[in-house]
């Protein structure tokens, strides 16, 4: 039981620990307001949701709001949601679609590419109304299906940004992924504690036991990349090997099986061979029903990868699926952050698949396996059909993670799970009795993590 390192970025990486400070003490969130986020490339959204000139959608960023918009040519632009006449924020709505943006306190009115084109009573000023008001842009780009944006105009462009991830990640089509499900859960903890709990397969067997019935953390592959990103690759449609072989599928095993026309029963007595089985049969029915896997190797049909980009950006995809989760930070308070899913889907080939509008009681297997009671969807978003025509984006639920504990709302059982333990994290860090982690070498993806934290603040 090994779990193997590669460093992509040249250096030799090392357990190094670090104080408690950078998630309790409020002089950190300015320090990080300015040297992380301010400075480095932010996933604001999704191209998606940018179809045709006017569609715009707000990023809101703790001290910041980006208003993303498709511009007259075309382009995909961010600006400052700040009106340039008094600082009133110019758009309250999460997204929509403008013919303009028009300030609803004295009316300045802006195009969609930002230029100022309406000022009421514009002959009372006497000093006049220079062009320099129009709304101030904001660096933008895009990328496998995401809209990127970054307050600093001296930053590296975003493929030197992203580096390796770009080969690794661009086979998987984002971009052509479509989301289904639209969460915010307000956490009670700090940003990084986030990040770190989906940078180590440490606490699995301990925080998700149904985990052992499904993926292998024992022997996963780490990524190390420049810029602070990492990757990780768990092996899928297999068990743990810490615990006994079982004799028959498990129940998860039984939905990936069924799931691609397989009989759970031809491998009683021979689970270990239900991963190769499941590999060559999504080849064969993908090729089928129009899923094109040329692109990935029999692992990548099984296994389920979770890459990290720096700083707050977690994919957990398969070829098929993909969850973007993002943590956002408070503007002032290191005990609490935002916490973002866009959970997407990939659909097949209108023209080859069989669609499956229609059928609501088809069961949609999650990203990291679960499909138990508490997370199976039945809808009509068929994943083994094409894009249903009345697809309509879902609306963004937001709640609280008192909620999750509740059992009122889920992001699937794995991640409520997470939810539900990092406040208790961030309450057992401020204690006097604690000081500082005590990382092991499984860890390395969170020192990473931290380590580009702190090149930043030092400057």
């Amino acid at each position: 039981m090994t779990i193997e390192i590669v460093d992509h970025t040249g250096g030799s990486p090392k357990i190094e620990n670090f104080s408690k400070d950078r998630f309790v003490d409020p002089e950190y969130v300015d320090r990080e307001w300015q040297h992380v986020w301010r400075s480095n490339w932010l996933v604001a959204g999704l191209v998606s949701d940018l179809e045709k000139p006017g569609d715009y959608f707000v990023f809101d960023m703790a001290r910041e709001q980006i208003l993303v918009t498709r511009t007259s040519s075309g382009e995909v632009q961010g600006f400052f949601n700040v009106c340039q006449h008094r600082g009133n924020r110019l758009i309250t709505s999460e997204r929509g679609h403008a013919a303009n943006f028009r300030c609803a306190y004295h009316a300045w009115t802006y195009s969609i590419d930002g230029d100022l084109t309406a000022v009421p009573y514009k002959e009372r000023f006497s000093e006049g109304v220079p062009c320099e008001r129009a709304l101030k842009k904001v660096r933008t780009d895009t990328w496998n299906g995401m809209v990127f944006v970054n307050m600093d105009d001296e930053a590296i462009p975003l493929l030197d940004f992203l580096g390796p991830l770009v080969d690794h990640l661009t086979p998987y089509r984002f971009d052509q992924m479509t989301l289904v499900e639209d969460q915010t859960v307000h956490l009670e903890c700090n940003w990084k504690a986030v990040v770190d709990n989906f940078s180590e397969l440490y606490h699995v067997d301990f925080l998700h036991p149904q985990h052992r019935r499904m993926v292998d953390c024992c022997n996963d592959t780490v990524h190390l990349f420049p810029h602070g990103h990492t990757g990780l690759a768990v092996p899928g449609a297999t068990f743990n090997p810490r615990f006994p072989v079982p004799d028959k599928p498990t129940d998860i095993h039984r939905a990936q099986l069924l799931q691609l026309g397989l009989n759970p029963d031809d491998f009683v007595g021979r689970v270990p061979e239900i991963r190769r089985a499941v590999q060559k049969q999504r080849r064969q029915t993908g090729r089928d029903k129009g899923f094109d896997y040329n692109a990935f190797d029999d692992d990548q049909l099984s296994d389920v990868w979770q890459y990290n980009l720096f700083p707050n950006v977690i994919l957990s995809f398969t070829p098929g699926h993909c969850w973007l989760m993002r943590v956002r930070p408070h503007a002032k308070d290191p005990a609490k952050c935002d916490f973002d899913k866009l959970s997407m889907v990939l659909f097949a080939d209108p023209s080859i698949a069989q669609s499956t509008v229609g059928q609501k009681d088809v069961v949609h297997q999650s990203t990291d396996g679960d499909t138990d009671s508490k997370r199976t969807q039945r809808t009509h978003l068929g994943m083994d059909g094409a894009k249903p025509d009345d697809y309509v984006r879902p609306v963004r639920d937001v709640f609280s993670y008192s909620e999750v504990i509740a059992g009122n709302k889920t992001m699937t059982d794995t991640i409520d799970q997470d939810v539900e333990l990092l406040g208790n994290v961030q309450a057992g860090m401020s204690s006097s009795a604690f000081e500082s982690t005590w990382l092991n070498d499984d860890e390395m993806r969170v020192q990473h993590f931290h380590n580009e934290v702190d090149r930043h603040l030092d400057g």
